[in-house]
């Protein structure tokens, strides 16, 4: 069977690239440069159920909690799979302001948009409203920052940074028991197996949308009822770059990655690549010091040893050149 992608028919956010111009000094990227300015928000006193609605029709994952203009929470589809996982199943009482993460981290608008993408990786959070003068502005998301620090450099293969420990479930197991085997691993997603072979996916949006938005009983709902399938793979040498590229175009959050005999060796996930992508790119910037360090060296020795520097220079022009001979080869 072929492994074929399925899309959401929206973005979570509307898309964000990198501003012209600013290619060859992507760690001088704001948050400003590439947040998502529609912001979809609540109050706390409007119910869980109402806002997995929104949530589900807007393609999103959380809904920014404001009062008065004022952030104060944010709830997230992490938040509702906890809830499930607890045995929620009245969702059109139950209030956000019993199920919002609160308070909040938020991220100014100038702030560097690698520093964002350490916040979010030091905290384990995928979004972060963005601030400024204490009105909520936009909100930058993992999808965001991996677009905006994401270089032409080639960087590793997928099989050097994807999770290799893939929790599974069976097709046949209950809505309520994915969710808590999610909530005690702290994974958003299970690879869902029937007879012994990959049959699918279910993800926290999984649970939002097919469980809560529509008002089901998870405790009676099926895994095969609300994964999604077939599956998006990719083999462990896949660049994760081209990883990165795959999950941004299919609006996907995650990738399955399996041999050449269909066997799942792994799932790389857009936390895996945003922190492939931040290494790389602080690598970068370290070279870029070392060598500024290295010319600000000699631009002082040329200045104060004018005659020494021209003298290694001339010995260095006239030098004769080596042979294959005289290398010993």
């Amino acid at each position: 069977m072929d492994i074929l992608a399925e899309a959401p028919a929206t973005r979570e956010h509307r898309e964000a690239t990198v501003p012209p111009g600013l290619g060859a000094h992507r760690e001088q990227l704001r948050v400003s440069d590439i947040m998502g300015r529609e912001i979809v928000t609540a109050s706390s006193d409007d119910t869980v159920f109402a806002a997995a609605r929104r949530m589900s029709e807007n393609n999103i994952s959380c809904v920014v909690v404001t009062e008065e203009e004022k952030v104060i929470g944010i709830l997230t589809d992490k938040d509702i799979l906890k809830g499930i996982a607890a045995a929620d199943t009245d969702f059109r009482r139950l209030e956000i302001a019993q199920r919002m993460s609160s308070p909040v981290a938020v991220v100014s608008p100038d702030e560097r948009v690698m520093v964002a993408g350490r916040t979010m990786e030091a905290r384990g959070i995928k979004r972060l409203p963005v601030v400024d003068a204490g009105a909520l502005v936009g909100i930058i998301t993992q999808t965001d920052v991996i677009r905006g620090l994401i270089s032409i450099s080639p960087l590793n293969a997928v099989s050097d940074v994807m999770s290799t420990k893939v929790a599974t479930i069976e097709t046949g197991a209950t809505a309520t028991e994915a969710a808590r085997v999610m909530a005690a691993n702290g994974i958003s997603c299970l690879v869902a197996i029937h007879r012994q072979e990959v049959a699918g996916i279910v993800t926290e949006k999984d649970l939002l949308r097919r469980i809560v938005a529509l008002h089901k009983d998870p405790a009676t709902t099926q895994v095969v009822d609300i994964m999604s399938f077939p599956i998006v793979a990719i083999p462990p040498t896949y660049s994760v770059l081209s990883a990165g590229r795959r999950m941004d175009t299919m609006r996907l959050h995650r990738l399955v990655v399996m041999d050449r005999t269909r066997k799942v060796c792994g799932i790389i996930t857009q936390t895996d690549i945003m922190q492939a992508v931040r290494r790389e790119n602080e690598r970068i910037e370290q070279l870029h010091r070392l060598v500024d360090a290295e010319l600000d060296a000699l631009m002082r020795y040329a200045m104060n040893e004018p005659q020494r520097l021209r003298d290694l220079l001339r010995r260095m022009a006239n030098a004769p050149a080596k042979t294959d001979r005289q290398d010993g080869v």
